[in-house]
């Protein structure tokens, strides 16, 4: 690619310059004391920044024009990325994506503070614990599950007790398995109390639950099958707000569950 926005990432100094000032505007002097270079060597930087009304100088500052602020996002943002790739390599490569629209893959960055949860020979249930603890620490849960464990209706059904409120998006055959443990004329209450509300889908290639505090994400491999072993767990607000996203997408294509259908179950 030709364009000069593109040669920019050829030059860590540039980006530098730019992800410095996105800050605050700042003297030669300053930037010469923070990135380590020479104040003739920045000064050519900022020659060509400014050749391409990225950089401005106002007295004795160095500031971004609007456009300059618009690059500096999109290198934050592409910066960002770039880490949770080459940070969660093996993640990514072993799982399917599919679940995860093209506009979230865009911002994965948002999950550069996240935490890989594994299960290992000496804790076999670290991930199912974690994920008991994000639950049973929330007030407010999103989730979508194509699986079911018997402990989680447990733990659902403590949350709802307490005063919680509960959205879920699940597959039927979880939905039925769930039933088969929980008391059906409680969920009805929390239903028609909109304390519980239970959306249906037909296939679900993503386990997530989001919370007031908390993101959590589970894939399927490659070869179909839900990998209980890992989870992608964060506290990140950018997360959270990452996964309240996902969470919409797949509710775009759920239909919700009322007590009437319940019933006929």
């Amino acid at each position: 690619m030709s364009s000069p926005y593109f040669k920019l990432y050829r030059s860590e100094l540039k980006l530098n310059i730019i992800s410095s000032l996105l800050r605050e505007e700042k003297k030669l002097s300053t930037l010469r004391e923070e990135l380590g270079n020479s104040g003739s060597t920045i000064l050519h930087a900022l020659k060509d920044l400014e050749a391409l009304n990225l950089t401005q100088q106002a007295g004795k500052h160095y500031k971004l024009t609007s456009l300059g602020v618009m690059e500096a996002i999109l290198i934050e943002e592409a910066a960002s990325a770039v880490k949770v790739l080459e940070r969660f390599q093996d993640f990514w490569l072993q799982h399917d994506v599919t679940a995860i629209p093209s506009h979230l893959l865009q911002r994965i960055g948002a999950l550069q503070d996240s935490t890989l949860i594994q299960d290992n020979s000496i804790a076999l249930d670290r991930v199912h614990l974690t994920f008991q603890k994000i639950l049973l620490t929330s007030r407010r849960v999103w989730g979508v599950s194509p699986i079911f464990h018997s402990d989680y209706v447990g733990a659902f059904q403590r949350l709802l007790s307490e005063g919680a409120t509960v959205e879920l998006i699940l597959t039927s055959g979880v939905l039925n398995k769930t039933l088969t443990l929980a008391d059906t004329e409680q969920i009805i209450d929390y239903i028609k109390r909109d304390k519980l509300r239970i959306f249906l889908t037909d296939e679900l290639k993503i386990a997530l639950t989001v919370t007031e505090n908390s993101f959590s994400m589970g894939l399927f491999t490659k070869d179909g099958e839900y990998d209980y072993s890992r989870d992608l767990v964060s506290n990140s607000p950018k997360a959270i707000e990452w996964g309240e996203e996902l969470f919409q997408h797949h509710l775009k294509d759920a239909r919700r569950l009322d007590t009437e259908s319940l019933n006929l179950l």
